[in-house]
């Protein structure tokens, strides 16, 4: 038979074996201040939850340890929304921690001390989980942005879940119930109640655990799509950001512009400075194109000194100002090696075109390709319009 005692029993089984799970995951992502956090504060609770058992088992508690444990125990909540606000990247206000530890040390002293009430300290409980809780769900949304939807939607149902039945039960018991005297009170509203906490403390442990798995698999993909030397996207992303503008272009019968530039005599700088040159030269490269271009316009490093743009625009005109200011850009801003300056041009090779149902990524960066050989053949240190296929597109 399901009773308070053997349910509480079965909660601090449940947490003890989160803790445990918390700390390997902490050990495996030991910058993440989410889960160190996260470790803390379900820590916390389930220290706070033996010893209330431990208090409650001679019949007769000392009501400051009944505070103390209470304290611990709503403490560790408060602790699980500084993880994850720390974890979103979006802290929040600290009058917000300040307010909610001022009202949980105020109520958890006067509840069970100056004028004890295991009902309004259940109220209390209800309250603070209620408030922590929404807290936590406001910062979901960010993470969820950021790293997908891996453990947020876990997280968000059992949090939802535990926020819903703690108002029901609190609800019931206030409108219905007699006072409750002790944890193992034979009272309706105990048994549910602790039903409840299993359950969803048992989602949530993994639901936090999976946010710190969902991270980790957004980093790697993010490396993945990533260029190591300049941290701009790299070929990959840049195909990819390709193959959405293509689709995003047939919908709403627009154009699509493609640029490839690479750095002019690019081998005389390794040569003459040295390879940690080129690459500084290169990194240099990258930041001053990320921000030359536009917000909408999308910069990549494709390969060697090698880089390639997707730019908003729409017309042939548009296009050879967006890559002149580019190419400008670069050619003004001089990187620089130990205590002299690299001169530093860039040939852009661009074309335009219609996002037909037979374009593709490979035509059009071909084309670009084209249309960069004939900058270089012609000069260097300007920009060369092309064509895809038969297809003329500019000028």
């Amino acid at each position: 038979m399901l009773d308070p005692k053997t349910l509480s029993v079965a909660l601090i089984l449940i947490l003890i074996i989160g803790c445990a799970l918390h700390l390997v995951n902490w050990r495996m992502h030991p910058k993440s201040a989410g889960a160190k956090w996260w470790t803390i504060g379900l820590c916390v609770q389930t220290a706070g939850a033996i010893t209330t058992v431990i208090a409650n088992a001679g019949g007769d508690p000392s009501m400051v340890l009944i505070a103390a444990t209470n304290f611990m125990a709503l403490g560790g909540v408060v602790l699980l929304v500084y993880g994850t606000a720390s974890f979103a990247a979006r802290p929040l206000p600290l009058a917000i921690y300040a307010g909610l530890s001022a009202f949980i040390v105020i109520g958890t002293a006067w509840f069970a001390i100056i004028d004890p009430s295991v009902t309004m300290r259940l109220v209390m409980f209800g309250v603070v989980q209620f408030v922590c809780n929404t807290l936590i769900l406001t910062r979901l949304g960010h993470i969820a942005r950021r790293d997908g939807a891996m453990g947020v939607v876990v997280l968000a149902a059992s949090l939802v879940t535990l926020v819903a039945l703690m108002v029901v039960l609190v609800g019931w018991h206030l409108l219905t119930q007699p006072e409750i005297t002790g944890l193992y009170d034979d009272s309706p509203v105990l048994v549910p109640t602790m039903l409840t906490l299993i359950a969803c403390k048992t989602t949530m442990i993994f639901g936090y655990l999976l946010l710190s798995a969902g991270y980790s698999q957004a980093q790697l993909h993010r490396l993945a799509l990533s260029d190591a030397l300049t941290g701009l996207p790299n070929r990959r992303a840049f195909e990819e950001a390709v193959e959405q503008r293509l689709t995003s272009a047939r919908k709403q019968d627009r154009l699509i512009a493609l640029a490839i530039f690479d750095v002019d005599h690019f081998k005389q700088v390794n040569d003459i400075h040295g390879h940690d040159a080129g690459d500084a030269v290169l990194r240099h490269l990258g930041r001053v194109a990320a921000q030359a271009v536009r917000p909408l316009d999308f910069v990549a490093r494709v390969g060697g000194e090698e880089f390639a743009v997707i730019f908003d625009v729409e017309d042939a005109a548009e296009l050879v100002t967006a890559a002149n200011r580019l190419r400008l850009a670069i050619e003004i801003d001089h990187p620089r090696v130990g205590e002299n300056a690299v001169p530093t041009t860039v040939s852009v090779g661009a074309v335009l075109a219609l996002s037909e149902p037979w374009l593709e990524f490979n035509r059009l960066y071909r084309a670009a390709d084209q249309a960069l050989y004939r900058a270089k053949a012609t000069g260097r240190n300007r920009v060369v319009v092309g064509e895809v296929d038969a297809i003329e597109l500019a000028a």
